[in-house]
């Protein structure tokens, strides 16, 4: 363990790509030791991005908020331009609470490498860690087929999330509407004004249809990108404007974290 955290210290990307190669290797003691490891160490990394405070009350937008004072821009932007046609369309500026459901969306298609693995590990424990009696959280990992890892019906701790992750890798193609209709439905059990998905991927989609309209039904969607290439920022910077919240980059270990802070402060 410290030789490992002096491996962290000294290149912290690095050290989670070998751990997480490490927890699906074919020696059975080797796998073993690994998956351990990571069972320690990437909680607490994950509770380093999880809110410090819950039920601060600041100025926020909100699709489908019917008090507050109307966000005109944003309001056509998730429009697209044209007279909104239903109350989810509208978007209000009003004051609220901390998100009282998050749903992690990670991504576990063919561009998901040994560090992407780690990095969705970290975020998924940052996300259970963040969970308490004001704020339920869900865990999806999509390829062409989401698959639910924790409902916020569940009471699973974060190791076990994070075994699930480290279990992934990956393969087939990207139908990103299809998992953000699914982390929609689940979103849809608790109040509106108090729903946040995050989306951790390049926001690429491969497979099914355009995205966009999908992000549309969120109350709040921040894309943590896991590219720096220009069409992969371009698309999740989209998918995030539609989804009235914000794109955040999440290409490196201390981009996942900072980012993590803000889209769950």
């Amino acid at each position: 363990m410290a030789t490992f955290r002096k491996e962290m210290a000294r290149d912290g990307d690095a050290a989670l790509a070998l751990l997480a190669d490490l927890a699906v290797a074919t020696d059975p003691a080797l796998r073993r030791e690994a998956r351990r490891l990571a069972q320690r160490l990437l909680p607490s990394l994950g509770r380093a991005a999880a809110p410090r405070r819950r039920g601060t009350r600041r100025m926020v937008s909100r699709a489908g908020a019917l008090d507050g004072d109307l966000d005109l821009d944003r309001t056509l932007e998730r429009s697209l331009g044209r007279r909104p046609q239903h109350a989810h369309e509208l978007v209000a500026r009003q004051f609220a609470a901390a998100p009282r459901s998050v749903c992690l969306l990670v991504d576990r298609s063919g561009s998901m490498s040994g560090h992407a693995v780690a990095l969705a590990a970290v975020a998924g424990a940052a996300v259970v860690s963040a969970r308490g009696e004001r704020l339920r959280c869900s865990v999806i990992a999509f390829s062409s087929e989401p698959l639910v890892l924790l409902s916020d019906l569940q009471a699973r701790p974060a190791t076990a999330v994070v075994d699930d992750l480290l279990s992934l890798r990956g393969h087939g193609t990207t139908d990103l509407a299809r998992a953000l209709r699914v982390a929609a439905d689940l979103l849809e059990r608790v109040p509106p004004g108090g729903r946040t998905a995050l989306l951790l991927s390049d926001a690429l989609h491969t497979k099914g249809q355009d995205p966009l309209p999908a992000a549309g039904l969120l109350e709040c969607l921040h894309v943590l990108g896991t590219s720096t290439a220009p069409d992969a920022v371009a698309a999740g910077t989209a998918l995030a404007r539609r989804g009235v919240g914000r794109y955040l980059p999440a290409a490196t270990l201390a981009q996942l974290t900072d980012s993590l802070e803000r889209a769950l402060a």
